[in-house]
């Protein structure tokens, strides 16, 4: 038998293709891209780990201050004390508005309260809530209106007029239902202010429009804000919840636009006094944006307070506490 001699065969070489070299504009626009990309996953871990941090983390009362906080309370939201107060005035001053927000997963909610209700002030004669910013800052005024609501408030944010301006021209403005009558009145308040606004670059623009989703700037905002005369303190404190809900939805508006978010934050950061951290301001801002719409209330209820034309005398505490507890933590 033949057998043909075996040959191995020989591997054929290949010569390995040349990689093209980037040009240094391809270099640094790949790196630029991978750059991008990481830091848009940073941001978003970043984002879903301060949602999740529970509200109930940040409740807790600062060690050394007596706060009077109500005991036992659910731990799905945390309330916040909001503090508008008018620093164009001089000496020691009544904070102008104050609601309670109370954020948690899924729920944004505002409650205003009078400040013409006469309360208990610890260290000081009965007298107006407002009154207890004028006497001991945001700490008594935290503490008056937890003996007085039953509530575990230990966070405030307060803002002065001028803060909120910039917070509203940092968004680009605000869309308002205005009537025709708020309308004038707005306007005339501006005049009053604008020789305090003007050092500081702000411009009185007159608004020449009224009826629903009118564009208001800064200070017109501020103005609708604080019409006092028009009809009554109860629709005062109504247009201040509107305002603050517009000013939300503005913001979830503008979470497309990176550039205006980040003027905002650091608006905010400069503008608002609190005793809340960073964190804990990014994680409940996140929470409220996320959470739909803002539900609202106002304290103290339709007859449960005698009105002798200054001063609400609440006649029945508990049945507000209640309505309080069951608007914050009701479902």
């Amino acid at each position: 038998m033949y057998y043909e001699a075996y040959h191995r065969k020989k591997r054929r070489r290949t010569t390995p293709k040349k990689r093209r070299r980037l040009s240094f504009g391809e270099w640094l626009g790949q790196g630029l891209l991978r750059l991008l990309a990481l830091a848009l996953t940073v941001a978003l871990l970043s984002a879903a780990l301060l949602y999740a941090l529970p509200p109930s983390l940040f409740a807790v009362e600062p060690e050394g201050m007596e706060l009077g906080v109500s005991m036992g309370l659910p731990t799905s939201c945390l309330n916040v004390l909001l503090l508008g107060t008018d620093e164009l005035r001089d000496g020691a001053q009544r904070s102008d508005a104050m609601m309670i927000a109370s954020i948690g997963y899924g729920k944004c909610r505002l409650t205003s309260l009078m400040r013409d209700t006469v309360a208990d002030i610890p260290g000081h004669e009965r007298n107006k809530l407002n009154a207890a910013y004028a006497y001991g800052g945001p700490d008594l005024a935290m503490r008056t209106v937890n003996l007085t609501f039953g509530t575990n408030i230990v966070h405030y944010a307060q803002v002065d007029y001028v803060a909120l301006v910039r917070i509203i021209d940092a968004l680009g403005g605000v869309e308002m239902d205005v009537t025709e009558a708020e309308r004038e009145r707005l306007n005339a308040a501006m005049l009053k202010v604008r020789n305090v606004f003007a050092p500081l670059g702000y411009t009185a623009r007159e608004l020449t429009q009224s009826g629903q989703n009118v564009h208001l700037d800064g200070l017109q905002a501020l103005s609708y804000a604080r019409l006092r005369k028009l009809d009554s303190d109860f629709a005062r404190t109504g247009r201040q919840r509107a305002l603050l809900a517009a000013i939300i939805n503005k913001v979830k508006a503008s979470l497309w636009n990176p550039v205006k978010l980040l003027r905002l934050t650091r608006t905010v950061m400069d503008s608002v006094h609190t005793n809340m951290s960073a964190m804990q301001i990014l994680s409940l801002g996140e929470k409220a944006l996320l959470a739909g719409s803002v539900e609202q209330l106002r304290l103290p209820l339709d007859g449960t307070y005698t009105d002798d034309g200054s001063r609400l005398i609440l006649t029945d505490p508990g049945k507000n506490q209640e309505a309080l507890m069951g608007f914050i933590y009701g479902e």
